[in-house]
Formats: C-alpha cells, sequence, structure tokens
C-alpha cells in the first residue's frame, strides 16, 4: 500500500469512527481515564494547529509536555496524565487532537492492511460493544455471543486497562446502518 492509498485508507477509518462516536457520548461517571494511561500523538500540522487555537497557557503546557513521538509518521506525543486534563475535563476540549477525537478507537498502522481499527475499553466503549454485540446477533451468532460474553464481563467497569477488541473494517457501514436505525 503505497502512501496515498494508507492516507486515504486512514481518513476513510476516522470519518467511521466519527459516525459511529456521533451515537454515544462519555457518560457523567468517567473519570478521564483515557486522558490518564494513553499515549496522545500528534501529527506536526496537528500540532501546529493546536498550538494556534488554544490560550497561551495552554500552549506553554502542550509544549512543555510534548516529547518526540515514536509513532511513524507523528511528530510530538503526550505519554500519560495528560497535563491538559484538569479535574477530569479537558481545558482544550474543542481544539483536542485527533487521537483524541476518535478515543476509545485506535487506528494502529499495519504492515499489509495499512492501518486496523481497534476499540479500547472504556466506560463508553462498553455500549458500543453491547450494540455491536446486539448488531452481530443477525450476522454471525458465535460473534454475537463471544461479544455478549465480553460486555457481560466488563460493562460495570469503572477504569481503564489493557482490554481491546478489533473491528472489523468490512463492518463498519453496516454498524454505522444499524446505529443510525436505533
Amino acid at each position: 500500500m503505497d502512501r496515498r492509498q494508507r492516507f486515504k485508507k486512514h481518513d476513510w477509518l476516522i470519518s467511521k469512527t466519527q459516525s459511529i462516536l456521533e451515537h454515544y457520548s462519555c457518560p457523567e461517571s468517567c473519570n478521564a481515564s483515557c486522558c490518564k494511561t494513553h499515549i496522545i500523538d500528534f501529527r506536526r500540522k496537528e500540532y501546529e494547529r493546536i498550538l494556534k487555537n488554544v490560550d497561551k497557557e495552554s500552549a506553554n503546557i502542550l509544549k512543555s509536555n510534548a516529547v518526540k513521538s515514536e509513532l511513524e509518521g507523528c511528530y510530538k506525543a503526550i505519554v500519560g496524565n495528560c497535563p491538559l486534563l484538569i479535574n477530569s475535563k479537558c481545558r482544550i476540549y474543542d481544539n483536542r487532537p485527533e487521537a483524541c477525537r476518535s478515543f476509545p478507537f485506535v487506528i494502529i498502522p499495519d504492515e499489509e492492511a495499512g492501518f486496523g481499527l481497534t476499540l479500547l475499553l472504556c466506560p463508553m466503549s462498553v455500549n458500543i460493544i453491547q450494540d455491536y454485540a446486539q448488531w452481530y446477533e443477525s450476522v454471525n451468532s458465535t460473534m454475537h455471543s463471544r461479544l455478549n460474553a465480553l460486555y457481560e464481563q466488563y460493562k460495570n467497569i469503572d477504569k481503564n486497562n489493557d482490554f481491546c477488541i478489533e473491528m472489523k473494517e468490512h463492518n463498519l457501514d453496516s454498524f454505522i446502518e444499524f446505529l443510525e436505525k436505533r
């Protein structure tokens, strides 16, 4: 897959995650564990855009806490507890990076496929897993049973952990249609 195809696929996956996320929101009980335990990677243009569009104090916080990213194609990263999180609220929410906008989905580079889509466990993703299991009921009873069991196991989570599931690209459009019909 050449560079142009990779960018096109990445953009396609971002649009699909955003279409899914339109149907969900973080519950009030969420303690923003995603901002406390994950790496937030920035591409150069995104990093510069954010610096231009946030208040001076937030820009200074970001500059003093961002380190060189280890992820190919990314410029800077925030590792661990995000310094822009105050009382479990993001101080640059309207200007937050793509990684934050698409969480709990993570688009992971893949040598052969270009990218893979993973859903990390958080209070919101538990609801996505429940709906994904419900959607699978008409498609594949074995997957429906597995996802339903995962939902039952994790529905009472109170913090993020290392659990994740892969979302199949060929299912995304049908799953989005399912969500829109509810």
